[in-house]
């Protein structure tokens, strides 16, 4: 239900498209590699703003929509003033993919040293093509 959900959504904003040549999970594996990096590696909020689309939107875990990059950083700055730069993506699954679209699934871990604890929900993304060529979050919906 909740892959139709967000498959809907993204076909609704009007992202769904065909694959192009690249292979969608390697599209992920990259575009995941990114957030690592910026959640690793000091985490700035600007850093974190540029891995979105312009128009992006997100479904908060509290069922609120983020609307706008002000709100998308809001929602970011209280998650990181709880554990900093402790936080890392785990590609689960990619559930379509479609011209210049991927929908893929995330685990959300948190480290503590050499401990990875993985919460229970799922973060739904839709990585869309920019016109530079690099991919960019232009819908997620935390769960």
């Amino acid at each position: 239900m909740t892959k139709k959900v967000i498959l809907g959504f993204a076909i609704w904003l009007g992202v769904a498209g065909m694959a192009s040549a690249q292979d969608p999970e390697k599209v992920a594996e990259s575009v995941v590699a990114k957030w690592n990096a910026v959640l690793k590696h000091g985490a700035s909020l600007n850093d974190l703003m540029r891995l979105y689309s312009k128009d992006a939107k997100v479904l908060l875990p509290n069922g609120e929509m983020a609307n706008d990059k002000q709100a998308i950083r809001e929602f970011w700055r209280q998650l990181l003033a709880k554990r900093g730069n402790h936080y890392e993506l785990d590609l689960e699954d990619v559930i379509y993919a479609k011209d210049d679209t991927v929908v893929s699934t995330l685990r959300w871990s948190e480290l503590d040293g050499n401990i990875k604890y993985s919460y229970d929900g799922v973060i739904y993304n839709v990585f869309k093509r920019q016109s530079d060529g690099s991919w960019k979050a232009q819908v997620q919906r935390w769960n």
